[in-house]
């Protein structure tokens, strides 16, 4: 399963329904469970950026393999708007020491409500209109935060596409991930009346909450807050590729006048970010991959990291890397079928030492990409407003992420499905992100960075990584040094 802006899906051409969902105004309640120190944030931003907030959500597409019944699916949604309770969720504008607090509404108020927007549309008339009816309809302050289209395909009565797109609030990557089994279930026991056997879990409103409590004891001495700040501090060991101390993407003289240039001033033939996906190992490749970490000591994440180091190292001469990483917090049990944003960030610099072989470097670079993890749960918007430091005020610049998502529900299924997580197209800007996902295909790299001139080492260094990742597969190590195995070379091309 790939990572992708809805632009690389490809959509069939077929009859378009807009679903959306309703409550009574008089339903809603306020509820005295406090948002979370993310949610907080994104709201802020959006009351920001008011009216010009546009293409900001998260979703994924997927075939239901049966055939099209709208009454079924209306009540197939009221089941999943009732299983969490973060979609029954929004804010309302409060006081100013409040700025915000939150709404609920029961279960049983909810109702499922359909629009056809087009019998007969064209592949691209189906994109164009659902591209820009997430675009203008997602919003973290305007309820629901989590709408769908349905596309009946003119040539297939026996299963149609189901595309949902949600503000980041109430969903993260995981619920992208775990919400296509759950879906369907729902629509099959509605269609068969047969039992969903789908398993309960706690609400997101709640963790928020207790996320909100526990925060209210963190003081400046809290581990955290000193391993962000020695975090910060490291920005010296690597000044001659990431000098800033919310560190960007390593380049070889990121102060160079064209380097400047490329990074402040915008490429004008575009409004929004270069993206892209890649299959960098087939499933093969993955699995001799991650043979060769295993009987070193090492796990698959620990591999990746080290060939985004030796990767680094031949496009800038250095190979200590710096970035921030994305991780989940559903640390308890109950919250591993909840939907919401069970996210925060953590910082890792990666530093191989005196090691010049991938094999040489696993165990400095596992060692040291855990150097700034703390046993405490506290949120980096809870740090950063206790640390005074000017990079706080920087948002991430370089994010990568790695996830094996092989064990997810349904994940032998996801390629007969169809099955795909989607983001929307992120304004133009400076910040690089990579997402590296293991799936039973294989190994997937998704990325969005600058477009124009200034994405071009970007999309060079991906090239160098996936040969390193092949060159490792392929002879089971590799150098620092920019040589590539003849194997390796083949697959490349």
């Amino acid at each position: 399963m790939e990572y992708t802006e809805l632009s690389d899906y490809p959509l069939p051409s077929g009859r378009v329904t807009e679903w959306t969902v309703r409550v009574p105004d008089e339903a809603w309640v306020a509820d005295e469970r406090r948002l979370s120190h993310t949610h907080l944030a994104h709201a802020r931003r959006a009351t920001e950026t008011g009216e010009h907030w546009y293409s900001e959500w998260i979703g994924t597409a997927f075939l239901i393999e049966h055939h099209f019944d709208a009454d079924v699916l209306a009540r197939a949604l009221r089941r999943w708007y009732a299983r969490h309770e973060v979609f029954r969720s929004t804010i309302a504008s409060g006081t100013a020491q409040t700025p915000f607090y939150r709404r609920t509404v029961a279960a049983e108020a909810v109702t499922a409500h359909s629009r056809v927007v087009g019998a007969r549309l064209s592949s691209t008339a189906v994109f164009e209109h659902i591209n820009e009816h997430f675009n203008t309809v997602v919003s973290p302050l305007r309820w629901p935060h989590c709408i769908a289209v349905t596309v009946e395909p003119q040539d297939d009565s026996d299963s149609f596409l189901f595309v949902f797109a949600a503000d980041h609030t109430v969903m993260d990557a995981y619920t992208q991930v775990f919400a296509i089994d759950e879906v369907i279930a729902l629509y099959e026991s509605e269609l068969t009346g047969a039992a969903d056997d789908l398993p309960s879990f706690g609400s997101y409103i709640d963790f928020s909450e207790a996320e909100r409590g526990r925060a209210e004891n963190v003081t400046i001495d809290d581990p955290a807050v000193a391993a962000w700040s020695r975090f910060f501090d490291s920005h010296a060991k690597t000044a001659a590729t990431q000098p800033d101390r919310m560190p960007a993407f390593p380049l070889r003289d990121p102060g160079s006048s064209a380097v400047a240039a490329q990074n402040t001033v915008e490429d004008r033939s575009s409004v929004n970010q270069a993206s892209l996906s890649t299959w960098i190992l087939d499933a093969e490749q993955t699995e001799r991959f991650h043979r060769v970490c295993k009987a070193n000591g090492a796990n698959m994440q620990t591999g990746v990291y080290t060939a985004l180091t030796i990767a680094a190292h031949r496009h800038t001469g250095a190979a200590d890397m710096r970035f921030i990483n994305p991780i989940h917090t559903r640390t308890d049990p109950r919250w591993a079928g909840s939907a919401g944003w069970f996210v925060d960030i953590v910082p890792v610099h990666l530093t191989p030492g005196e090691a010049r072989t991938f094999v040489d470097a696993l165990e400095p670079i596992a060692a040291s990409s855990a150097a700034y993890q703390t046993d405490t749960a506290t949120p980096y918007s809870v740090v950063a407003d206790l640390l005074d430091d000017p990079a706080t005020e920087t948002a991430p610049q370089f994010v990568v992420s790695y996830i094996d998502m092989r064990t997810a529900p349904g994940a032998r299924h996801w390629s007969r499905r169809r099955a795909r997580v989607l983001r929307s197209a992120t304004r133009q800007g400076g910040e690089v992100y990579l997402w590296i996902n293991r799936v039973p295909s294989g190994t997937n790299i998704s990325a969005r960075f600058p477009s124009g001139p200034a994405g071009n080492p970007m999309s060079d260094f991906i090239t160098t990584l996936t040969g390193v990742l092949r060159e490792v597969a392929a002879t089971g190590d590799t150098t620092f040094a920019p040589t590539v195995t003849a194997a390796a070379q083949e697959d490349i091309r």
